[in-house]
């Protein structure tokens, strides 16, 4: 029974960790689609476009993370994931601000992408500290 509450874990965490990739991968998809054919002005709504930039680089900077669970990359320096962290978090914090100035509808996709990676951070940080 031990066994399987790992396996759940996991697959919680795996999924927790890849939604907000889908979230944000989204809000790219539906920025795209609402743009002109001919790309007359290519920022309509720069919080909107700032807002998915740093949603994105929240969503990257958790990597470290992840290619530490890898054997072979076992050995990869605390100081990455940790910057990692730093950069994960503080993006999502500030993307949480800039994003509700946005007018697309997209922003809430991006929104809900950063809240997440938010607390994920902030659940690795609790988990670091114990």
């Amino acid at each position: 029974m031990h066994g399987s509450r790992d396996w759940i874990f996991v697959v919680l965490l795996l999924a927790g960790s890849a939604t907000p990739w889908m979230l944000v991968g989204l809000a790219w998809r539906k920025w795209a689609g609402s743009r002109a054919p001919l790309l007359d002005e290519l920022i309509d709504d720069p919080a909107l476009l700032g807002g998915q930039i740093l949603s994105t680089v929240s969503c990257c900077a958790l990597v470290p993370l992840w290619l530490t669970a890898i054997p072979r990359w076992s050995s990869w320096p605390n100081v990455a994931i940790e910057y990692g962290m730093i950069a994960s978090g503080v993006s999502a914090l500030v993307a949480l601000f800039i994003l509700p100035i946005g007018r697309k509808s997209a922003k809430w996709l991006s929104f809900a992408g950063c809240v997440l990676n938010g607390g994920l951070v902030f659940m690795f940080l609790l988990a670091s500290v114990e």
